[in-house]
């Protein structure tokens, strides 16, 4: 039921117990004021009737005092008797003087009794005489010498109909009244109803997480009324409750800010396996876009769920295990922890795929060095103790076996050199010198460095380029990386062949692409070529020499002038190495 209606029925409630109390007192009272007012009326008369009389003995013909007595009775309006101290009836003004001696003794009479005794008297009983119920009012006469009574009555009829007349009246105007408490009350209650449905209304907005301070404002708190101060604390709570979930949602943004840069995968499963929360790494390693409220049984990875029931027995549990990667496979290590106090587990995923690469990357560089260096090692000391033999009295052999011993220690030198460079490079501790660069002429000087080398091989530079390109690099580095390409390039081109460079400007870079007429990269080659002392399968069978070093030199000194280095293997053969550097 709606406030509206309580209110209206208890105000109709109280006004009904009200107006009922009401008349039951009212009747009450208006009947015994009525009933008082008839009395001092009966008495007036009496008296008036006594001093009017005088004494009943000075009539000794009754029909003259019959006569008297019905003026009276008629002026007021009432039955008159007149009693001897015997209580005989003398005379009467509703009975025929004839009739007199027919009446009964009135000495008996309530009335006439009180009156003899106390000087007045009062009764209320039916009339055997008139045959109803009347109501009496007797006085002594004392100018009789004896205990004679004035006795007046009038039929109680009329003090019925006196009384149900006032009755009619107060009823009236208790409907009267009835009715307009009602429409009070409906008005009461329509505007106690509004005053509600507007607190209402701002509290169902609260209540639906809308505490925007236009909300807040809406609550009717400058009211004097009860309904004010119930707005003004839901105001202050309101305020409050706005201001612990700015905090909550500040602290939350932290936590999530500190859970998003540790690295690591975090996931928070409910004890039924639900997911309540994960972070932005967990997607990542996952590699999956949503991770919230999905069950573990969802997730189709076994090793997690194999985790979340061990943890569940045990308390906590850790594995390591391998899952389908967009780029191959990953290696995931996780440790699963329940929680008591929550009944939550929480998965702890971190990454492994990247450290194994680095070992297989630190076993293959120590493999490749190892191999690197053996053989010009070998040759020197093969040479060198081929010299001690004997070699060194032989001229001819002597001249060929130190040739050897030279050419492999300037490979030696080489690879030490450009492993201390591409050390120095990752490590930051090479210093550049940002400047302004024409790269077109750069571009044209190392070509001129390398036209003998590329002579050999009778391979000619194709190069074109007609307008302005300055670049923001470094003079040296910039020279180290185009030397390192077009080497590459004359090494792997076949012979009476050419080699395009290509210079081209996109947007906010410049494109050098450098297309050799070689055998050509697989997918899978393009992707390791610029690793440390890598070389193709059919490099190492056709035993072309290199440190093995030089690609990654170029990668690592693009990267650090801010540019991007790739390769782009051809199906007809050949491969086009490109790598961009910002405008001034």
């Amino acid at each position: 039921m709606s406030i509206r209606g309580r209110i209206f029925i208890i105000v109709m409630s109280c006004l009904s117990m009200g107006l009922l109390f009401a008349f039951i007192v009212a009747e009450r009272d208006l009947g015994a004021s009525l009933q008082n007012q008839i009395q001092i009326e009966l008495q007036k008369q009496g008296q008036i009737i006594q001093s009017s009389l005088g004494s009943l003995s000075q009539y000794t013909d009754l029909n003259s005092l019959k006569d008297e007595i019905d003026v009276f009775a008629e002026a007021s309006q009432s039955r008159v008797t007149l009693i001897n101290s015997s209580g005989v009836v003398i005379s009467d003004s509703n009975i025929d003087v004839d009739d007199l001696n027919l009446i009964d003794n009135h000495s008996n009479r309530p009335e006439v009794i009180d009156a003899q005794n106390n000087g007045m008297g009062w009764s209320r009983r039916f009339s055997d005489t008139v045959q109803q119920e009347m109501l009496y009012f007797a006085i002594l006469d004392p100018s009789a010498g004896q205990q004679g009574v004035i006795r007046l009555a009038v039929p109680y009829i009329y003090f019925d109909q006196a009384f149900r007349s006032l009755n009619t009246s107060v009823i009236l105007i208790l409907v009267v009244a009835l009715i307009a408490s009602i429409m009070a009350g409906i008005i009461a209650g329509n505007y106690t109803r509004e005053n509600f449905l507007e607190l209402e209304r701002a509290v169902t907005r609260l209540e639906s997480g809308d505490l925007k301070k236009k909300t807040i404002k809406s609550l009717p708190t400058k009211r004097v009324d009860e309904i004010g101060s119930v707005a003004r604390s839901l105001s202050s709570i309101s305020v409050d409750l706005k201001n612990q979930l700015t905090l909550l949602a500040k602290q939350r943004n932290q936590f999530g800010s500190v859970l998003n840069d540790l690295g690591e995968g975090i996931v928070v499963f409910d004890e039924l396996g639900i997911v309540n929360f994960n972070n932005d790494e967990a997607l990542n390693i996952l590699e999956v876009s949503d991770l919230l409220n999905i069950s573990i049984d969802d997730l189709n990875l076994q090793p997690i769920k194999l985790m979340f029931d061990q943890a569940k027995k045990k308390g906590k549990y850790a594995m390591e295990f391998e899952i389908e990667s967009k780029l191959g496979n990953k290696w995931i290590l996780a440790q699963m922890n329940a929680a008591k106090a929550t009944k939550e587990f929480i998965l702890v995923l971190h990454d492994e795929t990247q450290l194994r690469d680095m070992d297989s990357m630190r076993r293959d560089f120590v493999a490749n060095l190892s191999h690197e260096l053996r053989t010009p090692v070998s040759v020197i000391r093969a040479n060198s103790e081929t010299l001690l033999d004997g070699a060194l009295d032989h001229p001819k052999d002597a001249n060929k076996f130190t040739k050897a011993i030279l050419h492999n220690s300037e490979r030696l030198t080489e690879m030490v050199s450009n492993l201390i460079d591409l050390s120095r490079i990752e490590y930051g501790d090479k210093q550049f010198n940002l400047e302004d660069v024409d790269l077109k002429n750069k571009i044209h000087r190392v070509m001129e460095a390398m036209t003998s080398l590329a002579a050999e091989k009778d391979i000619k530079f194709v190069f074109d380029y007609a307008g302005e390109a300055i670049v923001k690099a470094d003079h040296g580095a910039l020279e180290q990386v185009l030397n390192n390409l077009l080497e590459n390039s004359i090494k792997y081109s076949s012979k009476n062949s050419k080699i395009d460079i290509k210079l081209r400007k996109q947007d906010d870079f410049y494109r050098v692409s450098i297309l050799d007429s070689g055998s050509g990269l697989t997918p899978e080659e393009s992707s390791l070529v610029f690793n440390r002392f890598y070389r193709t399968a059919k490099a190492r069978a056709e035993s072309k020499q290199g440190s093995g070093l030089g690609l990654a030199i170029v990668k690592h000194l693009v990267n650090q002038l801010g540019g991007e280095v790739g390769v782009m293997p051809r199906k007809n053969g050949g491969s086009r190495f490109w790598f961009t550097l910002k405008s001034k």
